[in-house]
């Protein structure tokens, strides 16, 4: 840069950069505290300056830094790091949604896309990406089993490590020798079982994340189109409902009232509730003498941390109080019936309290046998012997949900009656989800046209009394 272009400017400070003639305009170089460098261009020296500046604020902020060389995986940090977190604490995205997505965007997209520089990324690599994630072993679970696998390896030397300093202050045991019929009679070690691609459901989620951050990036105008928004997701055909018959019903309650966790099915049963609703609720929500109950926060499972031993993932409960929408929060009636069992329910649990030495958590309504919360996983494995004993087909604890629905059908209840009962936003996604119900009540609604055509059809006997008498009078 000629002298005359900084006369009257003094020495630069730290982080300032610097700007030169480059070809027929301008450039400029400014160094970010992440240790990059990067590099803007204009026509003349202010422009130059003005994205420089910005680059320098963005850095400080947090927020992505514009620049031709930003990768996929440089934005999305910042997006998961910085955007999310910020639509959480305004209170426009759940917090399990914000793990969710940085949990997928680690495993799935970064990986693979992360690569590309942002302005370059097309419609190509996403299909291709999208291909992969459909047709090959996923990338995630291929990685989780040489997790694991290198876990036991290193707890198969320490154990070898510990024998041999066993070894060396004594002879040690001699192993149990296995006779050779009992070796040729055992069962071969089982392959491990082969990592299957995402499903359909899935890449569509993963589709939807990127598409969301590349609206983020669009709008920050780090890019000029969201190449996610013109490559079509795959196909995920959603199955219908499955629900109890009456019969199925009718055995699984008769079985489920005798279980120890009689008031659980029974409330799942009666109000439609989630699984983590059903867990989450606590007696100060429960009204027994006023009959209602307030849904209003949830229990779901949190990734905790990596065992170091066994490379296996671990998880904590925890409540939250952000239900999977709006109009999931609400205040129901409970039936006489639930209440009677819910009142026994609080009279054992108050006896098991006063009998143990430490109780969890006393206001928990569902608890395990020392007071703490119960995991849903065992909550799976409760029910799946509980339709054993009953003789019925195994089925999902959220299956009750659905057979809440199909019941009251059923008994007449109407469609939107329903529908506030499982507190759906919209009548369709009732009709949707529960297609079983909603094909009954397109059979009832032809049934009744069909009653008001035939009517319709059939002369009145009025009318024919008329007919006749003026019949008789013609040929008088």
């Amino acid at each position: 840069m000629a002298a005359g272009d900084r006369s009257g400017k003094g020495r630069r400070g730290n982080n300032e950069g610097s700007i030169y003639r480059y070809r027929n305009g301008w450039a400029g170089q400014v160094s970010l505290p992440d240790g990059r460098r990067p590099t803007f261009y204009g026509p003349t020296r202010e422009p130059v300056r003005e994205k420089m500046t910005a680059a320098l604020r963005a850095a400080q902020d947090g927020t992505p830094v514009v620049t031709t060389q930003i990768t996929v995986g440089e934005y999305l940090d910042q997006w998961v790091t910085v955007v999310l977190p910020a639509r959480v604490v305004a209170g426009t995205l759940a917090e399990s949604t914000m793990e969710s997505y940085a949990l997928l965007v680690r495993l799935h997209i970064v990986p693979v896309l992360g690569r590309h520089k942002l302005r370059d990324l097309s419609t190509a690599h996403v299909r291709k990406w999208m291909t992969a994630k459909l047709t090959e072993p996923s990338a995630a679970g291929v990685a989780a089993r040489k997790a694991r696998e290198e876990a036991r390896a290193a707890k198969e030397r320490q154990k070898a490590e510990e024998a041999a300093e066993r070894a060396e202050d004594g002879q040690p045991k001699r192993p149990r020798r296995t006779s050779a019929s009992k070796l040729a009679s055992a069962p071969a070690a089982a392959d491990p079982k082969p990592i299957k691609p995402l499903s359909a459901r899935s890449v569509r989620y993963l589709h939807a994340i990127l598409r969301t951050a590349l609206a983020d990036a669009m709008r920050e105008e780090l890019v000029s189109r969201n190449v996610a928004e013109l490559v079509q997701p795959p196909k995920s055909v959603k199955g219908a409902a499955r629900s109890l018959s009456d019969e199925e019903a009718r055995k699984a309650v008769a079985v489920a009232l005798v279980d120890r966790n009689a008031a659980l099915w029974l409330v799942i049963l009666a109000l439609g509730l989630r699984k983590g609703e059903a867990l989450a609720l606590r007696w100060d929500v429960v009204d027994l003498d006023a009959g209602t109950v307030a849904i209003v926060r949830k229990q779901r499972r949190r990734r905790s941390h990596i065992d170091p031993e066994t490379g296996v993932q671990r998880w904590e409960l925890v409540e939250d109080d952000e239900l999977k929408t709006a109009g999931s929060r609400a205040r129901l009636a409970l039936p006489t019936m639930v209440v009677t069992v819910l009142r026994e329910h609080r009279r054992r649990q108050e006896k098991a309290r006063a009998e143990a030495c430490e109780w969890a958590d006393p206001g928990l309504v569902f608890t395990s046998a020392t007071g703490n919360r119960i995991d849903p996983r065992n909550v799976n494995r409760w029910w799946d012997k509980v339709c054993e004993r009953a003789e019925i087909p195994h089925t999902r604890v959220h299956d009750l949900r659905h057979t809440a629905a199909s019941l009251l059908f059923s008994a007449g209840v109407d469609l939107n009656e329903i529908r506030a009962l499982l507190r759906h936003t919209r009548l369709a996604t009732t009709a949707d989800i529960y297609v079983d119900i909603l094909d009954e009540v397109r059979r009832s609604t032809a049934r009744s046209m069909d009653d008001i055509l035939t009517r319709l059809h059939r002369p009145s006997t009025t009318d024919s009394d008329e007919n006749g008498e003026s019949d008789q009078a013609v040929k008088t």
